[in-house]
This record gives structure tokens, sequence and C-alpha cells, in this order.
């Protein structure tokens, strides 16, 4: 019998990982600007094509996408047909979710840091505790096999 097909992956998991890696990467910033600027984009050509009447030039669905997915919406641009308006509203809601998502990730990338930098200063420090007690102990040993060598030479002057 075939061995069936892998199953695909979840979306969310395709979403997390890009994130996390977004977070970590050096680059952050131009994730971050080519993110939205995807966004931005589709979300022009969208209502390019389904509001034509508000949005007679593909410069100004970009202008009003840019406007709406970065959520400053300066309202000179704006969508006035229930589909438009419909586009933008779904435009609005990722570049929210987005700003919101990217904070979340982030936020626990530097927390995951400073957590495990915090378990590496304790694992430092418990065995600088553990070597100090090894070397206590050391000592204690020394000091008896001392005692022991000097009662043994005391007993040794004592009559038999």
């Amino acid at each position: 019998m075939p061995d069936a097909a892998p199953s695909p992956r979840p979306r969310s998991d395709l979403v997390s990982r890009r994130a996390r890696r977004i977070a970590n990467a050096r680059y952050v910033t131009l994730g971050l600007a080519l993110t939205f600027l995807s966004l931005a984009f589709i979300g022009a050509v969208v209502i390019r094509f389904v509001d034509r009447h508000d949005f007679s030039s593909f410069g100004n669905a970009v202008w009003w996408a840019l406007q709406t997915v970065t959520t400053v919406g300066y309202g000179d641009v704006v969508p006035t047909t229930p589909v438009g308006r419909t586009i933008g509203g779904i435009e609005m809601v990722l570049g929210v979710s987005f700003f919101s998502f990217l904070t979340a990730t982030v936020t626990s990338t530097v927390m995951r840091r400073e957590t495990a930098a915090e378990e590496a200063v304790q694992r430092a420090e418990g065995e600088r505790h553990t070597q100090s007690i090894i070397d206590a102990l050391s000592q204690t040993r020394a000091a008896i096999a001392e005692l022991d060598a000097r009662l043994d030479q005391i007993e040794g002057r004592l009559p038999g």
C-alpha cells in the first residue's frame, strides 16, 4: 500500500515561522518594510480592479493602500462603494493585525533571550558555588589528613 502524502503544514505555522525569522533577523526593518509593501501592493491591485470609480489610477490605489495598511489614513483618498469599503476594512485589519503580531513576536523573542541570559548567569553562579563547595571539601580533607598525621605522631610518642 503506498504511503500517504504528508499533510501540508497549517498556514498559522508558516506565518508564525516567518514572523520569528523577521523578529530574529538582523534586518528587521527591511523585513517589516517588505511585508508592508506587499500588503499595500496586494491591496492596491485589488482595490483598483474592484473600485475603479474611486481609484481611477493605480497610483491613487497604491497611495490609499499605503495609508491604510500603515494605519495613517489621511483621508484624501477613500473608497465610497460598499465593495471598496470592504476591501479597505480588510486592509485595515491586516495592517493592525500585523502590527500586533509583530509586536508580540518581537516581545516574545526579547523575553526568550533575556530568560536564556538569566539562566546562563544562574548556571554560571551555580557552577561557581559548586566549585567553591568542592574546594572547601578538599581543604577540609587536607586539614583532616594533616590532623591524622599529627595525631599519629602524638600517639607514636606515647608509651605503649
